[in-house]
């Protein structure tokens, strides 16, 4: 059957959903919270480390806020709430909502599964460390720099990023 708007071509079936999603968060549970505990033992008191001619930063923080540390001057009740509660409840969502829908393809599932594994990731640490999550990482060149951040910020970026970029390449059928 060629697609059209009312029948769409299928997306992945459930089953390899759930197994492409509980690989990649696996994949990206196991490399987040492995460098997070390597700079949390390695890196705190020591100076940041420069490579790359300044390009990479390594350097240990806990963040209490989210990206660039916004609300890490709100209550650690409000950040509880906002940060693990909020969180969970949109990683959550946004899990049911790409199991049940049968519209998504490869691309999609692996995008979502990304900004879940990262997600959870994160809120481990919010856990675990009453709050705060274990940031390393910081690239630019000469004062444009990006955050501090980890390995789950990443894979939710990428994710996050890949899900608005995919509906501009998507094939246009007439």
């Amino acid at each position: 059957m060629t697609p059209t708007p009312e029948h769409p071509t299928p997306g992945v079936p459930l089953r390899a959903k759930i197994s492409i999603i509980l690989a990649i968060v696996a994949a990206v549970l196991l490399v987040d919270l492995g460098t997070k505990e390597w700079a949390q033992r390695a890196l705190p008191g020591q100076d940041t480390i420069h490579k790359l001619g300044d390009t990479i930063r390594i350097g240990y923080v806990e963040n209490t806020g989210v990206f660039l540390s916004l609300g890490a001057a709100l209550s650690p009740a409000v950040r509880f709430w906002l940060f693990v509660v909020g969180v969970a409840a949109v990683l959550a969502t946004l899990l049911v909502l790409t199991l049940a829908d049968h519209r998504f393809h490869l691309p999609e599932v692996i995008a979502v599964a990304a900004i879940v594994g990262g997600g959870v990731g994160n809120l481990v640490d919010r856990i675990v460390l009453d709050g705060s999550v274990r940031d390393f990482l910081n690239v630019g060149i000469g004062s444009l720099r990006t955050g501090i951040f980890n390995v789950a910020d990443m894979a939710i970026t990428f994710g996050g990023i890949a899900l608005l970029l995919f509906p501009l390449f998507r094939r246009k059928t007439p």
